[in-house]
């Protein structure tokens, strides 16, 4: 099954120097491929913290951990490159190269691609790499590097969340997504997001979406308050927790 290594100890030594180092491993598999990897994950030891579709607004990872090798973050898709996700992924496969990573040979994308993924991650990032990742992979770019980066990104529908992180904000006026990621950006709260996202829906299909996804409680978030998964009981008590709350704030 071909699986992408990315950011972390999987980064060019030209990124990787300087940075705070990753706490856990990423991966990026094609779509098609989630259904075959996830029992295969679970069956080696790891357990599912959280689900694609509750781990967060882009709906595009799910978190595993092992007793003995810690945390891994599957990716289906990477925000900000999601328009099109089995494209992202055969256009990062094309170019990857193999690199030892703890004694076995994995797959990473090439430097150009590795530069554009932290970069549209920086974009909402708050573990702090987001200033280190900007200026390695964006400020010390030359014109020509940075002409590349602007034409991947096109390419794969990551311009909006692209030119926020790089300070050129005025360039996704009108863009979809524009709203969503100014908001990841800016560290916008709840209540933030989903402004943002209900001005970037496009019709009534995508904003009656999010009612009603605005409506159901996260089991994920929620397992991890209470230190277990949640029961029937404890996930109705806490949509009337929930449903109280938004009450008293109108």
């Amino acid at each position: 099954m071909p699986i992408l290594h990315v950011k972390g100890v999987a980064l060019h030594p030209v990124l990787a120097e300087g940075r705070r180092p990753s706490t856990d491993c990423d991966l990026l598999v094609h779509p098609a491929h989630v259904d075959t990897l996830v029992p295969a994950l679970v069956a080696a030891g790891w357990g599912q913290v959280t689900s694609f579709r509750h781990g967060s607004v882009f709906a595009h990872a799910a978190t595993f951990h092992h007793p003995v090798w810690g945390t891994v973050d599957v990716h289906r898709s990477f925000p900000g490159l999601d328009r099109d996700p089995e494209e992202t992924f055969a256009l990062m496969w094309a170019g990857a190269h193999a690199v030892d990573l703890g004694g076995a040979s994995c797959a990473v994308p090439d430097l150009l691609a590795q530069r554009l993924l932290l970069l549209v991650h920086a974009a909402r990032d708050a573990s702090g790499h987001a200033r280190h990742d900007v200026r390695v992979c964006w400020t010390e770019a030359d014109a020509a590097e940075r002409e590349r980066l602007d034409a991947l990104a096109a390419r794969l529908g990551a311009t909006v969340p692209l030119v926020i992180a790089t300070g050129r904000p005025e360039l996704a006026r009108g863009l979809p997504g524009e709203h969503i990621w100014s908001a990841l950006h800016a560290r916008a709260d709840s209540r933030g997001i989903r402004r943002a996202r209900w001005r970037d829906a496009a019709g009534v299909r995508e904003r009656a979406a999010l009612l009603l996804d605005a409506a159901r409680v996260n089991p994920d978030h929620l397992a991890l308050r209470l230190g277990h998964r949640p029961s029937r009981a404890e996930m109705r008590r806490e949509w009337f927790d929930r449903l109280g709350r938004a009450l008293r704030r109108r």
